[in-house]
């Protein structure tokens, strides 16, 4: 009964909402009304330019990995689907089974992203060729149609009949989560539009999308909901992006239909209904949502979104930024049990970044936003990447004493491996945002911003978290007034200390606030922080004895060695490969967690972040550095206190 009720309060809301956007056609007046509900606006990837750091270090090696790949291995079955001879093997991993297909997306939207960061002509090169290839593939289709799901054709004449006689959450009509798929090739394709200019990319989609009306068109609302039982990305996502980029209601509309009345209806209402729900099939619907609301203004998707991200980041996150368990939801707060192999699901942290980017972008006082992306960026995303092959972990394992299970080049393809092209190559996205003449400076990232617009350059120099000084060097042409917004992190307990041009400077902030300075800048002006980093401790929120500790925002980890470990590194083309391989006994810590800069202390070493524990540990004391340097290694990130 109440998942009846949920579906049709979902019906009528989809309804309503179709016909409110039906009556709005994408006008100048349309835009000024999404302009006005965003409050802060991000910068074009190529006005920041990321400096050494291990985030730029990150980025190249990824970029390393995009290149090594043969881009017509990833379009093999492409072709052979679309009845056209193959230029070269499929790759193996999950391009050779029912998922096929889903990696070329993310590879496009990684070399586009990477393209609009550097204007590497190697990587606009790769991207023409890439969305050549797939207009000669949707041709031979004739119908709009592009893919490389096995038996397409079997499976959307099927659909397109009402014919739905399996809808399991990961399997429709026997087919492994197609509209998960296409909605990986949409968001590749809108990418290679936005961030590499490619007009051919943006045509693809529009046919893409008008074979999706057309498949689509003939089923009721009850049959909808049946097959968005099986994860479907974040479909409504891309549509909603397309309608904004045409103006067509038809993609308006396919959007709107793309909702999952049993899980949204529930989050609209306020109601937590996570628990046993696999993690990121959500995730990306949400996005969808609040992409919506950008577009149309409905304050109920708005609601979904928010809510929906409180849920996850305050009752159902790990300390690394990371969720769920074997990639679902458990429990509300109950993560102490919940510490084996398979905790967070790298996708997931991807997910959740790029909600959190598009929530900030529309109340960008919530400075709880940027403190999760912060965590998550760090302890998560950039912990992610292995160091010698740029290889991309799927869950990061939480199991005391066990290690990270890294892909293989070309025989895995996960869902993380094509996140993992995307995430290492964005980093430059969330440093700065501005709105009018003011100025975010959100992440304490090595980086040079060029505002065009304001004829301003503003580079931001640091070596945090290794060091607690900040100085951002401001460089307009011309002297002009602006209002210089610095985050005061949550994780910042005390003052910071504010030097302009060198002289001390009495500005009011609080942790989880906004340091403000509105004032005339010169060229050549000069701000100088000091951030109050310093040692503290989380409990998990079922176990006050269970803890990690960290250093302002950096999670710290425990390491043992590469004893026991796999010969050549922890390299799988299957996800759970190292599951069950034995992990040592780690030692319980036997501290006063309200003072554990007592027996945490800093090693003496040059430019890097150690510390030890001194007389804690029982039956031994431990080596602890930031996760994100821990690879090849076992490591501990929650510990048992002693009793």
């Amino acid at each position: 009964m109440r998942a009846f009720f949920c579906l049709l309060v979902g019906i009528t809301l989809w309804s309503s909402l179709s016909g409110t956007l039906r009556a709005q056609p994408l006008t100048k007046e349309t835009d000024a009304r999404y302009q006005e509900r965003l409050r802060a606006f991000a910068f074009p990837f190529e006005a920041v330019q990321l400096l050494d750091s291990p985030f730029k270090a990150a980025m190249q090696r990824d970029a390393a990995y995009l290149f090594s790949l043969d881009p017509d291995r990833l379009l093999s079955r492409f072709r052979r689907f679309a009845g056209l001879a193959s230029k070269a093997p499929e790759y193996g991993g999950w391009e050779s089974l029912g998922i096929s297909g889903h990696t070329l997306g993310h590879y496009l939207s990684a070399l586009s992203m990477y393209y609009a960061a550097t204007r590497d002509s190697l990587a606009k090169t790769r991207i023409a060729y890439i969305v050549q290839a797939l207009a000669e593939v949707q041709q031979a289709h004739g119908n709009g149609y592009v893919g490389a799901i096995p038996e397409g054709e079997r499976l959307w004449s099927e659909i397109a009949r009402g014919e739905l006689w399996e809808t399991k959450p990961f399997s429709l009509n026997g087919a492994w989560v197609p509209w998960y798929t296409l909605h990986k090739l949409f968001a590749g394709l809108l990418d290679a539009y936005w961030y590499a200019a490619s007009q051919q990319a943006l045509q693809i989609a529009i046919g893409l999308a008008d074979w999706v009306y057309e498949t689509t068109k003939n089923l009721t609302p009850a049959q909808w909901q049946q097959m968005l039982q099986t994860e479907h990305g974040g479909m409504n996502e891309v549509l909603a992006h397309l309608h904004g980029l045409t103006g067509n209601p038809r993609y308006r509309e396919l959007s709107q239909k793309f909702y999952h009345a049993t899980v949204l209806s529930p989050l609209a209402r306020g109601v937590p209904n996570l628990t046993g729900l696999h993690a990121n099939t959500q995730i990306p619907k949400v996005i969808g949502v609040v992409r919506q609301y950008e577009l149309i203004g409905s304050d109920s998707l708005r609601a979904i979104a928010e809510f929906f991200w409180e849920e996850v980041v305050q009752h159902h996150t790990y300390v690394i930024g990371g969720n769920s368990q074997n990639e679902h939801f458990g429990p509300r707060d109950s993560l102490s049990r919940r510490l084996d192999e398979r905790t967070a699901e790298t996708c997931n942290t991807y997910n959740m970044l790029r909600l959190t980017r598009h929530l900030f972008a529309l109340n960008p006082e919530k400075v709880r936003y940027v403190d999760y992306y912060e965590r998550a960026l760090y302890n998560h995303i950039l912990a992610s990447q292995e160091p010698h092959k740029g290889m991309f972990t799927y869950f990061v394992s939480l199991r005391p004493g066990h290690f990270k299970t890294y892909s293989t080049p070309e025989d895995a393809f996960w869902c993380c491996v094509g996140t993992g092209m995307e995430n290492h190559v964005k980093y430059n996205e969330f440093i700065y945002f501005y709105n009018g003449d003011t100025l975010y400076v959100n992440l304490f990232i090595p980086s040079e911003l060029t505002w065009k617009e304001r004829a301003l350059t503003v580079r931001l120099e640091t070596a945090f978290p290794e060091s607690n000084q900040v100085r951002l060097k401001f460089n307009p042409e011309m002297t002009q007034r602006l209002v210089v917004r610095v985050r005061h992190p949550s994780w910042a307990q005390g003052s910071l200390e504010v030097r302009l041009n060198g002289e001390v400077q009495q500005l009011a902030s609080h942790p989880g606030s906004y340091l403000t300075l509105d004032r005339l800048w010169h060229p050549g002006d000069q701000l100088e922080l000091t951030l109050p980093l310093r040692l503290h401790v989380e409990t998990m929120p079922d176990n006050p004895d269970r803890f990690a500790i960290l250093y302002g925002p950096i999670v710290l980890a425990g390491v043992f060695g590469n004893r026991g470990l796999p010969e050549g590194g922890a390299y799988a083309r299957n996800q759970w490969d190292f599951f069950n391989w034995p992990a040592p006994s780690v030692p319980r810590l036997c501290g006063d967690l309200n003072r554990v800069e007592t027996w945490v202390k800093p090693l003496a070493t040059s430019g890097e972040l150690r510390f030890h524990t001194v007389g804690a540990g029982q039956p031994a004391d431990v080596l602890l550095k930031p996760f994100y340097e821990v690879h090849h290694e076992r490591y501990t990130i929650y510990w048992d206190r002693c009793r």
